[in-house]
Parts: C-alpha cells; structure tokens; sequence
C-alpha cells in the first residue's frame, strides 16, 4: 500500500519539470490558462465555421429578399400601361412618370437598391428591351439587353426570380432579382427587376462578420471569468483537503492557510508524505481519523443527514455489545457502519439534496451509492470485509433489497445489522422535508417489516435495545 502511494504521489510531482514552461506557476494560474485556453480554441474554432457560412448564408438571405421585393413591386405596376409602351413619346405619360417615381421611393427606402427597371422580351429569345429605367445613367428606351448577360432574367417572365451568381454589365457588378408584370388578362407582359450593388452585399456580410468577432471577444471575456471561478473552486477544494489531511497530522500551523503562491497538488502530494510518516500511529486512529474525515465531508454536502453516519454506528456498536460479539468483528462492522453512505459522494447535489420526492430515474442514481461505496473501498485489500459490508447494507431480508437482491443469511451479518440501524435513525431523524417519527412509532415500523426488510433475531435485540434506551428524546 505505501508502494502504491509512493508512486501515485510521484505522479504528480510535475512542478519541477524542466519542460514545462509553467513550472513555477502557481495551480491556480496553471488551471487558469488551461481552462481559458480549452475555451477560447473552441470559441475560435465555432467563430470560424460561422464565418465560412456567413457569406454564403448572407447571400441566400439576400437573394430571397429581392425575390420577395420584385414579386411585390411587380403586382404595382400597371401591366395594361406596360403592355401598351411602344414610343419613346410615351415616357412623358403620366402614368410612366408615376412608375418611375414609384421606383425613385423604393430606391431612397432601401438603401442597398442600385436599380429598378422594367424589360420586355425582344425580337429574339436572346434579347429583352428596356421599356423603363430609374438608374442616374439610365438605359434608353426600347435599348436592347443582352439575356447572356443575366441568363436567370428570363425565368422572371414564369415566376419571381433570382440570379445564381453576381452579374457584370455596363453599370457595373450586381445581383438582381426578377418577377412577372402581369397585365388585366394574367398574361405575363414584361418583367420588373431590382439591382443589388455588389459592394452593399458584401458590407452586409463584413457587417455580420464584425457582429460574430464581437460575440466571440464576449464569448471570450465571458469564458475568462468561468475559468477563474472554476479554477478557484477546484483550489478551494484542493485546500480543503489538504486542511483535512493537516488536521489528521495535527500541524494546526497549515490548517487556516491558503496557498496562492504555490503548486497546490504538489503541496498536497507533500502533506500527504507526512502523513504516510505518521503510519506508525496505532492502525485503527489513523483509519478511524481518514474515515471520519471522509464521512464529515460527506454529512457537510449532504444537507439532510448531518452526523447519520456516527449515530448508525452507535446504535449499531449497542447492537453488537447486546450480542457479545468479538472485538475484531465488531470493528469491521462498526468501521463499516461509518463509511456505509461513503458512496453519496458520487450521486450529484441535485439528486442528494433535493427536497421534493425523488423521480424512478433519480432514486435508480441514489441506488448506486452502495455500490459505488464497495468501488472506493476495492482498492484496499484490508478492506475488503468492509467492502462487502457497506455493498449490501440496503439489501432486505426477503431479496427485494440493490444492488444485488441477496436474501437472508446470503446478506453478511454486519450488512444485516447496519440495515436495521440505519432504517432506524433515518425514521426517528427530522428533515426539511418531514418531521421524524417518534422512538415508538420507529419501533412499531421495525416489528411490523422483520421478517420481510429486516433480520428478525437483530430487531428483537434492538427493540429490547430500545425499551431500555432513549434514542430520540
């Protein structure tokens, strides 16, 4: 056992490390840079993804809001009017005026509109020609368009469309989206569409760019300050055991302190070599020392069964005293009795120190407390009647009992005596939730399950235990 603890101890010994840049750090700095540093590559890493699929998300959002502003434009035109422009002579028309007055009003409300004009189809498939136009430098009237330019426009005579990629002609870069001007008939006359400047897009996206940088120096910020708290909760931790481990050496000089300055788990590893100095000490002080130690720690986190533990093995030492059992037997079980919730410390606050009744699911996690007790205990050899003791305590006489359903004289003696103990003090206990029973309502719940919970030669000893002793006044 001191070979194993030797090495593991000298596992952590890395402060001295000539590699280690952080060498002379304290753990608490160590914890810090390595937390931020988790968090920020992964801050990183999603602000890069996003920012590969910003543009191409950007531009799609763009491409269905001019298909969206085209199709709602073109059911404002007068499709009769556009029907019937032929002359030039005709752009002094009121109503042709109107039209481009109308497109005037949507370019100054939307500031990302470089153009809005109106085509209808020429004398071949591969020409449109240009019946009305609101650009500053303006297309003539009836100036032919060549549709390779733009090949989606023509799908605008169909249907609201779009183009699949940005488009260079004479006025420059654009992306432009289409509808349908339909006159009184529902007959598709000519198509209205709307430019987007190439250099309004992608400010948009350098826009939405800059709000993902900001998020992620939040993000960043945000995880700065986590790792601060959490770095500070696991030295906290770390000190608490070591204040534990002070107290068992009886050095009261470190007991107050917190070590800022200092590789905390080194100094950890170095009061723990103290206390392997101190094995000389009768065997049973040192353990009882550790496991009470353990068990205080347990009784603080586990609000609703402060000091269960030592009261279990006080009734369960009168118990063993009323059956004159051996002095060796009666250790293990009364050690036994002390660590039997040992495995609590694995079951998560929220589950262990809820008020409320217990979901199926959450009363299956408290289950795995004795087994997860036994697992604690396994790597101890001297323990191992221990172990198996502290693993089926909550086993029931009739084999209804976890984690294994053992039966009877199947369950160990110790485990049967500890059951009954600890059914016991959990019913005369008061808690936030319930109020304890009385000693004589404990009693009477006692004889009413032995035989079916309980063993019934240890409740008859420990009835007549308790009609001479007063357990809860």
């Amino acid at each position: 056992m001191r070979g194993i603890l030797k090495r593991k101890i000298n596992y952590y010994r890395f402060g001295n490390s000539n590699w280690n840049p952080l060498a002379h750090a304290s753990l608490y700095s160590k914890l810090v840079i390595i937390l931020f540093l988790v968090f920020t590559v992964t801050v990183l890493a999603l602000t890069y993804q996003l920012e590969k699929n910003i543009e191409d998300s950007h531009i799609e959002m763009v491409k269905d809001e001019l298909k969206s502003i085209a199709a709602i434009s073109a059911v404002s035109i007068d499709g009769d009017f556009v029907d019937d422009l032929r002359e030039p002579e005709q752009q002094q028309n009121k109503k042709y005026i109107a039209i481009k007055q109308f497109f005037a009003q949507l370019i100054e409300a939307n500031q990302n509109i470089k153009d809005i004009y109106i085509m209808r189809k020429g004398a071949t498939n591969e020409e449109l020609v240009f019946l009305v136009d609101a650009d500053p430098d303006p297309a003539e009237f009836g100036e032919i368009y060549d549709v390779e330019v733009a090949p989606d426009m023509v799908s605008g005579f169909e249907r609201p469309a779009v183009d699949r990629d940005f488009t260079t002609d004479k006025w420059g870069m654009t992306l432009s989206g289409y509808a349908p001007v339909k006159n009184s008939r529902g007959e598709t006359v000519a198509i209205i569409g709307i430019d987007y400047d190439v250099g309004s897009i992608e400010a948009g996206i350098g826009q939405r760019k800059k709000q993902i940088l900001l998020y992620s120096l939040v993000s960043m910020g945000i995880m700065l300050v986590i790792s601060l708290i959490l770095a500070k909760s696991i030295i906290g931790r770390l000190n608490r055991v070591k204040r534990a481990v002070d107290i068992i050496l009886e050095d009261e000089r470190h007991t107050t302190q917190f070590y800022k300055e200092k590789d905390e788990v080194n100094l950890l590893a170095s009061r723990v070599n103290k206390l392997i100095q101190k094995f000389t000490v009768e065997k049973e002080q040192i353990l009882i020392s550790i496991i009470m130690t353990l068990v205080n720690t347990l009784e603080v986190r586990d609000q609703y069964t402060h000091g269960h533990s030592t009261e279990v093995a006080m009734m369960v030492t009168d118990i063993m005293d009323k059956l004159n059992m051996d002095a060796e037997e009666k250790f293990a079980i009364n050690f036994a009795a002390l660590l039997h919730d040992i495995g609590k410390i694995g079951i998560t606050d929220t589950v262990l120190n809820k008020t409320g009744k217990l979901t199926d699911a959450e009363f299956d996690i408290i289950k795995q407390h004795p087994v997860i007790g036994a697992k604690i205990l396994e790597g101890i050899p001297s323990l191992k009647q221990i172990q198996q003791i502290v693993k089926h305590h909550h086993e029931r006489y009739d084999g209804r009992g976890y984690p294994s359903g053992l039966a009877g004289q199947d369950v160990s003696f110790g485990s049967r005596i500890i059951a009954v103990a600890d059914s016991f003090q959990a019913m005369i206990s008061d808690r936030p939730y319930r109020k304890g029973m009385s000693q004589a309502v404990a009693m009477e719940e006692l004889e009413r399950n032995k035989g079916t919970q309980f063993d019934p030669e240890i409740v008859d000893v420990f009835l007549e235990i308790c009609r001479a002793k007063e357990y809860k006044v």
